[in-house]
């Protein structure tokens, strides 16, 4: 099977290995599609000190069963399934105080094990025993269902800044994340969303999708000051899925008293530094937090809104490239005038 191994930065290479062998409480999915996260790039360009070289990249994936384990119940060869980046001990302070999406000691596709971006890819025993493997319907397309890991980041996030009916919100950035916020927060009951990014066409996609406002932010753009002029008194939740120096403090002072902003977005460690004015959370008591992966329950929500929203999120795939070409892929992902979501197809 082909296979693309990450080395360290810059050196991403794609080998022939064997179809992985199952054990007891194991499976072995065919991968359909694997989905190409901005983490994947991240980890291609800088590396990352959570991920443990060699080691086969890609963790948002979808694929039929191709071998299964002794002990495995409730599965057969053939079926269609998604499985979640993630399998956390259960047993550390963060898993057993609810927050096992900051497990001290997870196994993540892409990190600690072999991930997705491979032809078959070995499911190891903690996924199957943790209940992370979640069948797809027939009528599902595989393409979009691998979409249902980055959804579940969305949807912690969309928790975490309180955002419902009645509240106002505002999603910084328009690539697939952002508009997944927008997906994500119209269907938990959301009209009032602002959609602030640089390229026209995935603006006006996200208005489609739900967001009532749209702002053009280029670099001369003051976004308090746009966020101010189509909602006078601020948003009561911003969402960053992209991250600068100048954003975070201009994301403060866009959102209103008591409100909250969250630094979605990862970057390289020691690229992006910011300075604020305290008393911009001090006086209007806006809270400033971040948000990482999502708990089993928010994946299983998740999985359910793809589930309705298929037809939406088929729209966010901009390119399909098959797995030799995953190098292009990660070209092109670097055009944000011509790059939506970027699928790696077999």
């Amino acid at each position: 099977m082909k296979a693309a191994v990450f080395y360290g930065p810059r050196d991403l290479r794609l080998e022939e290995r064997d179809v992985p062998q199952v054990k007891d409480g194991e499976i072995v999915i065919k991968v359909d599609t694997s989905g190409l996260c901005p983490t994947d790039v991240k980890i291609y360009k800088s590396g990352s000190d959570s991920v443990k070289p060699p080691v086969v990249l890609g963790h948002e994936f979808a694929g039929t069963v191709h071998a299964i384990g002794s002990g495995v119940k409730g599965l057969k060869e053939g079926d269609r399934v998604n499985i979640p980046a993630d399998a956390y001990c259960g047993s550390c302070l963060m898993c057993r105080s609810g927050k096992e999406n900051l497990c001290t000691d997870p196994l993540s596709f892409g990190y600690q094990v072999d991930g997705a971006h491979a032809d078959y890819v070995l499911i190891p025993k903690r996924f199957v025993d943790n209940g992370g493997v979640y069948k797809v319907p027939k009528n599902v397309s595989l393409e979009v269902i691998s979409m249902a890991e980055p959804v579940a980041c969305t949807y912690h996030d969309i928790i975490r800044l309180k955002v419902g009916p009645g509240k106002k919100l505002l999603v910084v950035g328009d690539g697939p994340m952002g508009l997944l916020h927008v997906l994500v927060a119209k269907a938990m009951g959301c009209d009032d969303i602002t959609l602030a990014g640089l390229i026209d066409w995935k603006l006006k996609l996200g208005e489609e999708i739900g967001a009532k406002n749209v702002i053009l932010s280029g670099s001369e753009t003051k976004l308090q000051d746009e966020v101010k002029r189509v909602t006078p008194n601020g948003v009561d939740a911003t969402a960053l899925t992209v991250v600068t120096g100048e954003l975070v403090p201009q994301a403060l002072k866009a959102t209103a008293k008591g409100g909250w902003v969250s630094i979605f977005a990862g970057v390289p460690k020691g690229d992006v530094m910011t300075t604020f004015e305290p008393n911009l959370i001090h006086y209007n008591e806006v809270s400033l937090i971040g948000s990482s992966g999502y708990t089993y329950p928010e994946y299983r929500k998740a999985f359910k809104i793809v589930l309705a929203h298929e037809p939406i999120l088929a729209r966010l795939v901009s390119h399909r490239f098959t797995l030799d070409k995953i190098i292009d892929a990660i070209s092109i992902w670097g055009d944000k005038e011509k790059s939506l979501k970027i699928m790696i197809k077999r």
